[in-house]
């Protein structure tokens, strides 16, 4: 924002709603109801589990970036179209090793409940189809304990861990409010239609 040189408001959702799409559809669309006298509301949560279909823009214009999640997000670059990714792979960042940590598969409080052996078979079973692993470095946290977590579970399940860079390109459009083809606009009165996100697959 301050690189943008943007006076616009920012609201940041609590985390934890991605959990439940109903939920997460239930926030967004009470956030968006309760504003008044504003131009447009841009909205950073997207595909994001099907959460966003149905929102109405009943209180002005919704603008969304083309993106399946907030992955793709950290990912872009200049373009959407250039967007590269692993579909069958896990990403990571500070905030995400955080939310792993606290649910219910993380590795040691598996170990704890139901020993190390069946815990490392039951997460053998469960990452079947996963062979990578990515930390996203976005320059703004410390790489170094996300790798620090993270590397128990790819020796575990022989995987490869990579770094790379997150250059967050739609954050910074958003910024400058630079709305080109990487977004779509829902007029107010109008609902996001099923379809308007890229499919995982």
């Amino acid at each position: 924002m301050k690189e943008a040189q943007s006076e616009s408001v920012i609201y940041f959702m609590p985390p934890g709603l991605h959990r439940d799409p109903k939920v997460l559809h239930h926030y967004v669309q009470d956030k968006i109801d309760h504003f008044y006298n504003v131009s447009q509301i841009v909205v950073c949560t997207t595909g994001c589990g099907g959460g966003n279909i149905g929102i109405t823009a009943s209180s002005a214009p919704l603008v969304y970036p083309k993106t399946r999640d907030c992955i793709d997000i950290l990912l872009s670059g200049d373009s959407l179209s250039n967007l590269k990714r692993d579909m069958h792979g896990v990403f990571l960042t500070e905030s995400w090793m955080e939310f792993m940590q606290e649910s219910s598969i993380d590795m040691e409080k598996l170990e704890k409940k139901m020993g190390k052996e069946e815990a490392h078979e039951y997460l053998k079973k469960l990452y079947a189809p996963i062979h990578d692993f990515y930390i996203i470095d976005t320059g703004c946290y410390d790489t170094e304990p996300v790798k620090k977590y993270i590397e128990p579970m790819v020796e575990l399940l022989s995987a490869k861990l990579h770094m790379i860079k997150g250059n967050y390109g739609i954050l910074r459009k958003m910024a400058r409010g630079t709305f080109d083809e990487d977004f779509f606009i829902v007029p107010k009165g109008e609902k996001v239609k099923a379809g308007s996100f890229p499919s995982n697959f």
